[in-house]
């Protein structure tokens, strides 16, 4: 079973969030929203397979198959609760995932900065062969070289301009891992693993929340077709941030999760 935190409601609630970090993080990614979120709803936080506390064998495949039963057996203790599956990125990717092929029935999704995959079979077999050299890094040249790599990807260039405090935690964050165990989890499930799941997601009834930050340009595009797609989705696009929304703007993010869980609380 995959590691997590339960964190109870401060009040009575129905409502379950189940908060799935990045690539390169862990589940204390969201800690600066745990006061926040449980003072309407109840709280999980998971490590994903090779990240944090996680502890899953590393003999067998991280697939997103494998992921999707490890979720299913926690959330297997939740079966009482309305379940809200909230994933970042790599996070999102599973949680789109889960949703169509987990065996808990979902009340919702909240998506960020995430997509249904690449379309295209010859650029998913590209970013495959990306994937296995950036885990080849960690095996070789180790974790640190690899996070000033990382850190440097146009896909962060926004952080650049966060706190010192703020962009020191997630450095911390990203350094605290396990760099063997972070390259087989390229390998198991990057990007270039998930499988195409663009025609499938209409298939997908669940109130969902799709957001992207504002200076986050492919992202904010993905998010546009997704909700196309989707007929119960709702976008919201997050003025002058990037990839990272929950990272660069806690209260405006924390503002959005809480207002769309109320909405479907009332619905």
């Amino acid at each position: 079973m995959l590691h997590y935190n339960f964190y109870q409601a401060k009040q009575s609630s129905e409502q379950l969030i189940v908060l799935l970090h990045g690539f390169i993080s862990d589940s204390r990614t969201f800690d600066p929203y745990i006061e926040m979120f449980t003072s309407e709803v109840n709280v999980v936080t998971i490590d994903l397979p090779g990240h944090g506390n996680d502890t899953s064998n590393s003999k067998l495949t991280w697939d997103f198959s494998f992921i999707t039963q490890a979720i299913d057996e926690v959330l297997a203790h939740f079966s009482d609760k309305k379940v809200y599956l909230l994933g970042y990125s790599m996070g999102g990717r599973v949680a789109l995932y889960y949703a169509l092929y987990g065996q808990c029935r979902l009340s919702g999704l909240i998506l960020e900065s995430t997509s249904p995959g690449i379309q295209q079979a010859d650029e998913r077999l590209e970013r495959q062969q990306i994937d296995a050299a950036r885990a080849k890094v960690l095996d070789i040249a180790g974790l640190e070289v690899f996070v000033n790599d990382w850190e440097k990807l146009p896909l962060f260039y926004t952080q650049r301009d966060l706190d010192r405090s703020v962009r020191q935690n997630t450095r911390h964050l990203r350094l605290d891992q396990n760099p063997t165990r972070l390259a087989q989890a390229l390998r198991d499930y990057g990007t270039g693993k998930m499988p195409n799941l663009w025609e499938a997601i209409s298939s997908l009834h669940m109130p969902t929340l799709i957001m992207a930050g504002e200076l986050d340009v492919k992202f904010v595009n993905i998010a546009r077709q997704m909700t196309d797609l989707m007929g119960t989705s709702q976008q919201a696009v997050v003025p002058n941030v990037g990839h990272t929304i929950h990272v660069e703007d806690k209260t405006e993010f924390g503002t959005i999760v809480l207002a769309f869980l109320k909405e479907e609380q009332n619905d």
